[in-house]
């Protein structure tokens, strides 16, 4: 008799515990980003690096303006770059509510990845005019030496300012990364 009860009650009890446990529901994943959103993210992920750009900029010239000892335009570059630094925080606010883990420093490091590659791209092309300047010259070919010589003169002014923009971006030495 007393095993039967035993028999009874855990019975009872593991049909019980089984219904409890059918009646909980398993909590889902969360859905995997759609492209909308994805685009979106991309969209705002694109917004936050020239906020970067734009405030990295602004500081630099209030910089300059300071040095220059033009107190009046350095203070409306500052204030200029306070009102891209909201705009930052506000984007990486929102990105941060879509899912992006630390937005800021991401952007940060995207700036300077494409720092780089533009930095490369024009050495890159110095490189290739210095030797096509070369090449016509042992030819003899000067109206070619000459239009060489002007395309090597253009890069390297594109060289030098993306040198600068990346410098002012937070890459320390842009051309020797770039080799």
């Amino acid at each position: 008799m007393k095993i039967m009860k035993r028999a009874l009650l855990s019975t009872v009890a593991v049909l019980l515990s089984a219904a409890a446990f059918a009646q909980t529901t398993t909590p889902s994943a969360p859905a995997p980003a759609t492209p909308a959103t994805r685009t979106e993210v991309k969209a705002e992920m694109k917004d936050l690096r020239k906020d970067v750009r734009a405030y990295d900029k602004e500081k630099a010239e209030a910089k300059k303006e300071i040095k220059k000892g033009d107190l009046a335009a350095a203070k409306a570059d500052l204030t200029a770059a306070q009102a891209d630094k909201k705009d930052i925080k506000a984007d990486a606010k929102t990105l941060k509510s879509e899912g992006v883990k630390h937005p800021i420093k991401l952007a940060d490091k995207e700036v300077k990845k494409i720092d780089e590659k533009d930095v490369k791209a024009d050495l890159k092309d110095v490189k290739a005019d210095a030797k096509t300047e070369q090449k016509d010259v042992k030819r003899g070919d000067l109206a070619g030496a000459q239009a060489a010589q002007a395309d090597l003169k253009a890069d390297k002014k594109d060289l030098k300012r993306d040198v600068r923009a990346a410098r002012r971006d937070g890459i320390k030495h842009p051309i020797a990364k770039a080799k």
